[in-house]
């Protein structure tokens, strides 16, 4: 499958001073899948994969001390292959299960700097908790599950992914429609790649949900893993009231009623950590840098398909039928844009609302590009009302641009921007 972070990777590996590099992300967002395949389509030698997880014995090579030389010779001797740092990939997969391997990052970038390391695991910002980061020494790559680009191309769906990578001035603007089923379609299945290429290969829509049943029980016993830090009880409250609270302004007392304000701030830090939930804040739009504002914020999940099974949701009443309360039709709109717009802003994504009492004015999300701040609004049908971004524009003259994101059709109003809600990824 297609993933657009192959680019990244590319330019990475023609850097004349490259580091070493740490690949992020949740579990299962195919992290493994596209440093193998990066390794065996862009490296004329060879890929060599180090499990640190698998196999145990690797884990004694960095137990004496962070020579690098004698690393790799004895790297060497475990894999039974020379290693051409300039032609081959060296791939330290699962590297949260040897820390000592960890810590030996910093020294890769001053020692071997011709080699080409990548590493990757799951929940490696809990193992920098306990060990400095190497700063300086490494670059880090944000990985999320698949955008709606992606899942068009996983699909085969090239004329349609190539009109979301066509300028907006160049389009129809009755050419919306046509994405109308792949978008509901991808409401369902989501952007996790194992789910991806099981629907794509199966179109079983049954079948997936077995799929997303198993992602989601292995993030919740990932959970244990962090006792006696933060309860796991504390964990599931707060996963189950934010799915319900997508798109919503929070506060700490709603995420749980068993749990203290400060307990529940904790395990908000952790399913952050983990990847399994975005936050972002109210912040003011007066000027650069944005500034938080206020203690509300926003939640949103890791993938809209596994948001939708968390939720229980028929899915004959979002595919078939069309059947969806205005509320869970709005909050899945936002979703799917902020997961869209996260993805490609490596999550530099906040929201605007008024603070003072009484007052309900409130952007859905704020992006900052190219210096200049950009108010944006979602909603799930072909109209709704935009008092709160009027009000906005007419009491921040500096703001020269908005978008409204629906399903309605290309179009401009004065400052605002009228973009169907299927290009929310190509901003």
């Amino acid at each position: 499958m297609f993933r657009e972070k192959i680019s990244d990777l590319i330019s990475w590996k023609e850097k004349p001073n490259r580091k070493p590099l740490i690949v992020n992300g949740a579990r299962q967002v195919g992290k493994s899948w596209l440093i193998k395949h990066f390794g065996e389509t862009y490296f004329e030698g060879k890929v060599l994969i180090l499990n640190f997880e698998r196999n145990k014995n690797l884990h004694t090579i960095f137990k004496a001390d962070f020579n690098i030389k004698r690393i790799l010779f004895e790297i060497e001797l475990a894999l039974n292959i020379k290693i051409n740092p300039e032609k081959d990939l060296l791939f330290f997969d699962e590297i949260q299960a040897c820390s000592d391997a960890l810590g030996s990052l910093r020294y890769f970038y001053e020692e071997m700097p011709l080699l080409h390391l990548i590493v990757a695991g799951s929940l490696l910002d809990f193992e920098f908790r306990n060990q400095p980061f190497p700063v300086g020494r490494v670059e880090t790559m944000n990985l999320y599950p698949m955008t709606f680009y992606e899942f068009l191309k996983a699909r085969n769906k090239e004329p349609l992914s190539n009109l979301l990578k066509t300028p907006l001035s160049d389009l129809p603007p009755d050419v919306a429609h046509y994405f109308e089923e792949d978008f509901n379609l991808f409401l369902i299945v989501g952007g996790m790649p194992e789910c991806v290429k099981y629907f794509t290969e199966t179109d079983d829509l049954l079948g997936l949900k077995n799929i997303q049943d198993d992602l989601l029980y292995t993030y919740e016993q990932d959970f244990k893993k962090y006792q006696p830090n933060i309860n796991s009880d504390c964990l599931l409250d707060i996963l189950d009231n934010a799915t319900k609270m997508i798109s919503n302004q929070i506060i700490y007392t709603k995420l749980s009623d068993r749990f203290s304000s400060p307990t529940v701030k904790k395990g908000v830090e952790v399913l952050k950590t983990a990847r399994l939930v975005s936050s972002i804040q109210n912040v003011s739009v007066k000027n650069l840098p944005l500034t938080a504002s206020g203690k509300q914020f926003k939640l949103f999940f890791l993938d809209v398909g596994l948001l939708i099974r968390k939720s229980k949701l028929d899915y004959q009443n979002l595919y078939i039928k069309r059947q969806l309360s205005a509320a869970f039709q709005g909050m899945l709109a936002e979703q799917f844009v902020a997961q869209q717009l996260i993805a490609q802003t490596n999550g530099q994504l906040y929201y605007w609302a008024r603070t003072e009492a009484g007052a309900s004015s409130e952007i859905d999300f704020v992006l900052v590009q190219k210096g200049k701040v950009n108010p944006i609004e979602v909603k799930s049908g072909k109209s709704g009302s935009l008092k709160s971004l009027h009000y906005l524009l007419e009491n921040n003259p500096h703001i020269e641009n908005a978008i409204v994101f629906s399903q309605a059709k290309f179009g401009r109003q004065d400052k605002i921007q009228f973009i169907p809600i299927y290009f929310a990824g190509e901003v």
